[in-house]
């Protein structure tokens, strides 16, 4: 079993998001309904309650301890907000070794660099406690944020999936990338 993460940034505190933090999980996804409705799924006013984000960290808890996600919050250092999400999943294991990253970032926060410092560490933790071959993302085709900040980090594009997924009720066409652990 991976130790659980606990890193430290210039701006942030990077861990496992845990049952305590069902109501900051729920303050982050509610303050940001709007600035991140382009980029992710269709979201009932359900899906804001805190007692569906309890049962989320929850299960996601549990996909920690079976080897199949890491959820992490990143939180800032003076307010102890969540101030970003940044989600592995889908771990697969056996000849492939790979997973998903998804992430995201306050709207108070877009734009700073933030994800380029937050993004690093946590990337280095797959690799080195999960023993990560390959992290994949995707994006959509109009997220140039997205797209700009994979590349820095060293993604490659491998190829392009029409109607992928199903962004704020439209099947959208994504843009795949992956990353290769630099130490294979």
């Amino acid at each position: 079993m991976p130790i659980k993460p606990d890193i430290i940034t210039p701006s942030g505190h990077i861990r496992l998001i845990n049952a305590a933090d069902s109501g900051e999980l729920a303050n982050y996804y509610l303050r940001n309904r709007t600035h991140l409705s382009p980029w992710e799924p269709k979201r009932g006013s359900d899906f804001y309650q805190h007692q569906t984000m309890l049962n989320r960290i929850l299960e996601a808890e549990g996909e920690f301890h079976a080897d199949k996600q890491v959820k992490l919050g990143v939180f800032c250092q003076q307010s102890q907000h969540m101030i970003a999400s940044i989600d592995f999943s889908q771990i697969v294991r056996g000849p492939l070794q790979a997973c998903f990253v998804g992430y995201s970032i306050d709207a108070q926060h877009q734009g700073q660099g933030m994800m380029q410092e937050f993004m690093p560490p946590c990337l280095d933790y797959m690799f080195n406690q999960f023993n990560m071959h390959r992290v994949m993302a995707t994006y959509t085709v109009a997220n140039k944020r997205s797209a700009a900040l994979l590349a820095q980090l060293g993604f490659e594009k491998e190829g392009y999936a029409k109607s992928y997924l199903n962004i704020a009720g439209t099947w959208e066409d994504h843009i795949l990338t992956a990353l290769i652990n630099p130490s294979y």
